[in-house]
C-alpha cells in the first residue's frame, strides 16, 4: 500500500472511529437510564477509546512499532480488543432500538413500568453480556487453532492419488497482536499432520517484512513430500506483497502468480495452481487476478486444485476448469453479531461447497484473526484435506 493510499485509509478510518464510538454513545445514554454525571465519564470514555483506535494502527503502521515490546503488545491489545467490544454493543443496542420501534409499531401494550424494564432493564442486561461475550471470545481466539479434518472426492482424481492430504493454513494475521509464540504453534501442528503438501491461502501477514522477520521466522521450518505453496491475500498488499513474495521464496515456499505446478504419483499427476488476490490488480495491475492464466499447461491434466485467498474466485475458477478451490478470507464472520452479516453479504462463508459436478469450494474459517481478538464461537482452524478419488470413494 502506497503511502497516500495509507493516508486516505488512515482519515477514513479515523472519521469511521469517532461515528462508530459516537452512535454507541448516544444509543447507551438513550438506553442505560444513567445520571448525568455518569453520562460525562461514558461520553469520556467513549471519546478515549475512538483515540486509541486510532492512534493504535497509526503507531503500528507508520512508526513501525516495536512489537516485541511488552508496552506497545499491551496498547495494541488493549486498542482492537475495545474497537471489538464498541462493535458489538452498537449492533446489540441497534438491535434493541428495533425491538422497541416494532413494538410500538405494533402496540403491544406496555404499561410505562414495564416499558422502562424493556429499555433501561434489558438495556443494562445487553451491556454486560455483550462485555461477557467480548471477554469469551477474547480467550477463545488466543487458544490453539483446532485441526478440521475434511475428506473431499474428486471425480476427476486419479486413483493413484486418492488419500492425498494437504495442510490448509489460512488468514493467520501475524502482526500487531498475533506473534512469533502463535506462528510457532501453528507450524509444529501443521508439521505433525505430516501431509504430503502445505498450503498458505494468503492474509498470513499484518506489518512489513523488516518490522515482522523475527515473528515470521518460525514459517520455514515448514517442509512436506510435494512442497509448500503459498498464494497472496489482501493483506499482503496493504503490507507490501512485492517484499513479502521475495521473502517466502527465499525460505522455501513456492508462491503462486497465476501459474502451477504439477504433481506426481507414479505416472499418475495433478496440477497444484494458484492465483494473485481478488484485488491485486489495484495495487499491481500486473498482479491482476487471472485462473484462468493459472491453469495454463503444455501438460494434460485431469484433476485441477487452485489456492484462491477469497472465495470469490470460484465462478473464474469454475469457469476456468478448476476442480477445487481452497480459499479462507472470510473468517466466518469470526464472531457473533458479524457472523450473521457475513452469513447474509457471502454466499461460500466457511466449509465444503458442492458448485457443480466438476467443481467444489473449501472455506478455511481462518488460523488467526483479525483487528479485534474475538472469535466467540468461531474458533480457528488448520485444516487437513483427505482428497478421495470417484473409483475409491
Amino acid at each position: 500500500m502506497s503511502q497516500s493510499q495509507l493516508i486516505k485509509f488512515a482519515l477514513t478510518f479515523s472519521a469511521l472511529s469517532f461515528l462508530i464510538c459516537g452512535l454507541t454513545y448516544l444509543l447507551l445514554r438513550r438506553r442505560l437510564g444513567l445520571n448525568p454525571k455518569a453520562n460525562r465519564w461514558m461520553l469520556g470514555g467513549f471519546l478515549g477509546i475512538a483515540i486509541l483506535m486510532i492512534t493504535g494502527p497509526v503507531v503500528y503502521r507508520y512508526g513501525e512499532a516495536n512489537i516485541d515490546h511488552i508496552g506497545q503488545q499491551a496498547f495494541q491489545y488493549a486498542q482492537y480488543f475495545l474497537m471489538g467490544w464498541v462493535a458489538m454493543l452498537l449492533l446489540t443496542f441497534i438491535s434493541l432500538e428495533v425491538l422497541n420501534s416494532l413494538s410500538r409499531i405494533l402496540t403491544i401494550p406496555f404499561k410505562a413500568d414495564k416499558r422502562t424494564f424493556l429499555t433501561e432493564g434489558m438495556g443494562r442486561g445487553f451491556a454486560v453480556g455483550t462485555s461477557v461475550f467480548a471477554v469469551a471470545g477474547l480467550f477463545q481466539a488466543l487458544r490453539k487453532p483446532s485441526v478440521q479434518r475434511v475428506e473431499v472426492t474428486i471425480p476427476t482424481l486419479p486413483a493413484a492419488f486418492d488419500g492425498f492430504t494437504m495442510a490448509q493454513i489460512s488468514d493467520v494475521h501475524i502482526g500487531p497482536l498475533l506473534h512469533r509464540d502463535f506462528l510457532t504453534g501453528v507450524v509444529d501442528e501443521v508439521l505433525s499432520l505430516d501431509a504430503d503438501v502445505i498450503l498458505i491461502t494468503g492474509d498470513l501477514v499484518d506489518g512489513s517484512v523488516d518490522q515482522l522477520r523475527n515473528q515470521i521466522e518460525p514459517l520455514s521450518r515448514l517442509k512436506a513430500r510435494q512442497g509448500v505453496y503459498f498464494c497472496t491475500g489482501n493483506h499482503e498488499y496493504y503490507s507490501g506483497a512485492e517484499e513479502w513474495i521475495e521473502y517466502l521464496e527465499s525460505i522455501g515456499i513456492h508462491v503462486f502468480k497465476n501459474s502451477n505446478v504439477i504433481l506426481k504419483r507414479g505416472d499418475s499427476k495433478i496440477m497444484l495452481g494458484g492465483v494473485y488476490d481478488w484485488q491485486a490488480g489495484r495495487y499491481f495491475p500486473e498482479h491482476a487476478h487471472d485462473p484462468l492464466k493459472a491453469i495454463q499447461s503444455s501438460e494434460s491434466v485431469a484433476c485441477k486444485i487452485l489456492l484462491a485467498h477469497n472465495p470469490f474466485s470460484i465462478e473464474l475458477a469454475q469457469s476456468a476448469g478448476w476442480n477445487y478451490q481452497v480459499s479462507g478470507h472470510t473468517h466466518a464472520g469470526q464472531f457473533y453479531p458479524f457472523v450473521f452479516i457475513v452469513k447474509a453479504a457471502l454466499k461460500h462463508n466457511e466449509g465444503l461447497y458442492k458448485i457443480n459436478e466438476q467443481t467444489q469450494l473449501y472455506v478455511n474459517r481462518g488460523t488467526g484473526f483479525w483487528g479485534p481478538p474475538n472469535r466467540f464461537a468461531k474458533p480457528s482452524e488448520i485444516t487437513h484435506h483427505v482428497l478421495r478419488s470417484f473409483q475409491q470413494a
